[in-house]
């Protein structure tokens, strides 16, 4: 198969790169989980006159 080939170079290019982000993501979703309410009612703040 001629599209494997083709996808196994990006593939093994891509995995350093999740490799490297998953411990970034993995700090940033605490941050984000906090983050949500406050944009939230933030957004309640602006839209309500």
């Amino acid at each position: 198969m001629p599209i494997t080939y083709c996808l196994l170079p990006i593939a093994y290019c891509l995995l350093p790169i999740t490799y490297y982000l998953l411990p970034i993501t993995y700090y940033l979703l605490p941050i984000t989980y906090y983050l949500l309410p406050i944009t939230y009612y933030l957004l309640l703040a602006c839209l309500l006159p």
